[in-house]
């Protein structure tokens, strides 16, 4: 099976998903929050790509990267593709729409991250802003 294909459908599948359970009030902002673990290019890409699809569909997204996803969100990392763009590019292309990512601050601090070392516009997370953001009003969450 084309995997380009498979992963389209499936974002078009995420996205009806959350448009059949928006929340009626339509002058309220809606907004995805998707957390990244995975060192798996397949699931962190899907996720990184799921965000941009979401932005690009009016819906305010913000990645919360953590665990062993951490190496995407840093300049220096080897960064391999997913359906054609690095996790770097997809993190980008989300910063530029809008979109957020943050990196987990525990995960900055166990690893002597500085802000050089991450890609230009990702911020450090406290757990109160995931906190925040996971409990915002018209809040929908994955994780990948």
């Amino acid at each position: 099976m084309n995997l380009k294909i498979f992963y389209t459908g499936l974002i078009t599948f995420a996205l009806a998903t959350c448009s059949l359970h928006a929340n009626p009030n339509q002058d309220a902002p809606k907004k995805i929050v998707v957390t990244i673990t995975s060192s798996s290019i397949n699931q962190s890409g899907f996720g990184l790509a799921v965000a941009n699809a979401m932005q690009d569909a009016g819906v305010n997204s913000t990645v919360f990267v953590a665990g062993d996803a951490v190496k995407y969100a840093l300049n220096n990392s080897v960064n391999p593709k997913f359906a054609g763009f690095t996790p770097k590019d997809l993190i980008q292309a989300l910063i530029k729409k809008g979109g957020k990512v943050m990196i987990c601050e525990g995960f900055v601090k166990l690893g002597n991250i500085k802000k050089t070392d991450m890609v230009q516009g990702v911020q450090v997370a406290t757990p109160s802003d995931l906190a925040g953001a996971l409990y915002a009003p018209n809040s929908k969450a994955m994780t990948f």
